[in-house]
């Protein structure tokens, strides 16, 4: 059986490097331009289409494109998905898995049905949530997994060593593709929640930000003060050499260092007035 590798972006990278390790019987189809370079200098085949396809192995790692049953029903299709399935369907699975707080994070490698991230675990790769890390670290981590140990874990299923095993639906969850509206502060969380969702939003995700008079401000620098003090939701109440501090659930927020429009700025600068309220 023919193996295929599709997908963009460095989940895709990091299965290209697993496989060209070990074996140049592949072919690829991507669109990224990393790996379009790595193809042309290792010599192996680019695909122009996938649709044709027939009696393949196809390993799916960040491909987005919705794959149609035609072609499932031609060929035997497994995705890597980032999160520990049957949990965080769909986009930006790690990402919500931090805003979240889970416990623990991950990725799976599963076969593909019609539907979204739904088909039965081949392999799953889990760590503990430091509350420290970033996505983008935990990302990077999951990408080395990937690298070191796919061809490893493909083989064994292909030689029928691993027996895939069907999701608990009951157990599923199913999130959206994120946009920038997402990423606005939202000043009714904890400080909890607000230091999950800064290690969450890191680049390459656009940052957590604010809106003053109308302008998107990306927040650079912060840090939290602990109050039980109850007060204004969202108002900014003390402004010092420390920062601008706006009131949340649990406490202030400090905004130190904004950023638009690729430039940088102190908070006091852009907020200069004790008790306006940011929405």
């Amino acid at each position: 059986m023919k193996i295929v590798l599709v997908g963009d972006g460095w989940g895709a990278i990091a299965l290209y490097n697993s496989f060209i390790k070990e074996n140049k019987d592949f072919g690829v189809f991507t669109e990224d331009f990393e790996l379009l370079g790595k193809i042309k200098i290792d010599g192996i085949k680019l695909l122009g289409r996938i649709e044709d396809l027939e009696d393949c192995l196809i390993i799916c790692a960040g491909y987005k494109k919705i794959i149609k049953k035609e072609m499932l029903n031609k060929n035997k299709i497994i995705n890597i998905h980032y999160s520990l399935l049957p949990k965080y369907r769909g986009y930006h699975s790690t990402v919500w898995a931090i805003i979240n707080d889970e416990k623990y994070l991950g990725l799976t490698i599963h076969e593909m049905n019609e539907y979204i991230d739904d088909g039965d675990i081949i392999y799953q790769y889990k760590v503990e949530n430091d509350k420290k890390k970033t996505s983008e670290e935990y990302m990077l981590e999951f990408n080395k997994f990937i690298e070191k140990n796919a061809f490893r874990i493909i083989e064994k299923y292909i030689k029928k060593e691993i027996i895939p095993i069907k999701q608990n639906k009951k157990d599923a969850s199913w999130v959206g593709k994120r946009n920038i509206e997402d990423c606005k502060i939202n000043f009714e969380n904890n400080i909890e929640e607000l230091k999950s969702f800064f290690r969450a939003l890191v680049k390459p995700y656009p940052l957590p930000y604010i809106e003053v008079k109308g302008i998107k401000y990306e927040i650079l620098d912060f840090s939290f003060h602990p109050s039980d003090c109850k007060s204004h939701i969202g108002r900014v109440l003390n402004i010092d050499d420390e920062g601008v501090y706006i009131r949340i659930k649990d406490g202030y927020l400090i905004l130190k260092k904004l950023y638009n429009s690729g430039n940088e700025y102190s908070a006091n600068e852009i907020i200069n007035k004790i008790g306006i309220k940011l929405l």
